[in-house]
């Protein structure tokens, strides 16, 4: 389909115009293309979102500038297949022994509390007195 060879009812064709000031000053901004073309035709009414978006069109299409791909966003659905592994995961301990020792827990909390709740400083602590026990 052909295009028209006026596309508006004054005879000014804003892509036409818009290209020839890109094609004279290549670091022309949107605004300032606005301001001209004001300028250059002050009885006209423009479209400024209309103007903008051939703009950045006659850009893209002489290479001036360039869009990024998008990457696209995953669906907000759960996968399928095998379900997470548990984020409570026991460090060596068997599974067998999975089963929760109350006396345990209770030492454990002593053990925050004399560390001042650093869990680092604690998990230190039993690596040390492990190593003592093995040797």
């Amino acid at each position: 389909m052909a295009k028209r060879t006026s596309a508006s009812k004054s005879g000014v064709i804003v892509a036409q115009e818009i290209k020839a000031m890109i094609l004279a000053n290549k670091t022309i901004k949107g605004p300032e293309v606005m301001d001209a073309l004001r300028e250059k035709f002050p009885k006209e009414t423009f479209n400024d979102k209309s103007c903008q978006v051939t703009y950045s069109n006659l850009r893209k299409n002489l290479g001036l500038s360039h869009t990024l791909k998008r990457k696209p966003v995953a669906a907000g659905r759960p996968a399928t297949g095998r379900p997470a592994a548990a984020a409570t995961r026991q460090i060596g301990v068997a599974a067998e022994e999975s089963s929760v020792d109350m006396s345990l827990l209770h030492a454990a909390k002593v053990l925050l509390q004399h560390c001042n709740g650093d869990v680092t400083v604690a998990v230190n602590a039993l690596q040390q007195i492990a190593s003592l026990q093995m040797s």
